[in-house]
């Protein structure tokens, strides 16, 4: 059985603690130059937009409720969904992948342009490669279930009101998900932080 800690952000199958595809990519991110309350900020401002979007496709968002900084996201959500056709089949959905032993949340699957997709949503300007190893890894959980996702997007929703949808098709994004998998619980297995 697969459990999620929000605060704590630890994933749990069947009670043991099992490492997020976050948590994997860790070392090919670095925030060290920005400084702290502008990370603060842009966590939490992240964090409402992915929670909009869902009550949005769920059908349950109130957007009178919703502050004048989120509208323009919300209009890029919109236009987004307008101009590709895309219907969620999945939202938020977290998963476990029981052969390499990993956690994560796919933000949505459904068709784009006529094909099945993965799709991380961003609230940034730049959507930089180490996304393609992410969706990656979520695309091999969710063809696991037998989903059969073709295509891995991420979707970058600006404060304009626009989007940016980029393709990320380097065949070579899983196998440096797996790399740096291997190499965390290598380390784990040695003890070396």
């Amino acid at each position: 059985m697969l459990t999620f800690d929000e605060p704590s952000h630890v994933y749990r199958w069947h009670g043991e603690v099992v490492p997020s595809v976050t948590q994997i990519l860790s070392p090919l991110v670095n925030y060290a130059m920005v400084p702290p309350e502008a990370l603060e900020r842009a966590r939490l401002l992240g964090q409402a937009v992915h929670r909009m979007t869902e009550l949005h496709d769920l059908d349950d968002l109130d957007e009178d409720s919703l502050t004048p900084e989120m509208l323009p996201y919300l209009a890029g959500w919109k236009k987004f969904r307008g101009d590709t056709g895309f219907v969620p089949d999945t939202i938020e959905k977290r998963m476990y992948h029981p052969l390499h032993g990993y956690c994560g949340t796919s933000d949505r699957t459904g068709s784009v342009r006529g094909r099945r997709a993965v799709l991380d949503i961003k609230k940034m300007m730049t959507l930089g490669p180490v996304i393609g190893p992410q969706l990656a890894a979520y695309q091999a959980t969710h063809n696991l279930e037998g989903a059969a996702i073709v295509d891995r997007y991420a979707l970058g929703l600006r404060p304009d009101g626009t989007y940016r949808l980029v393709p990320y098709t380097d065949p070579t994004d899983f196998a440096a998900f797996i790399s740096l998998l291997t190499l965390r619980k290598w380390k784990d297995k040695h003890g070396i932080s």
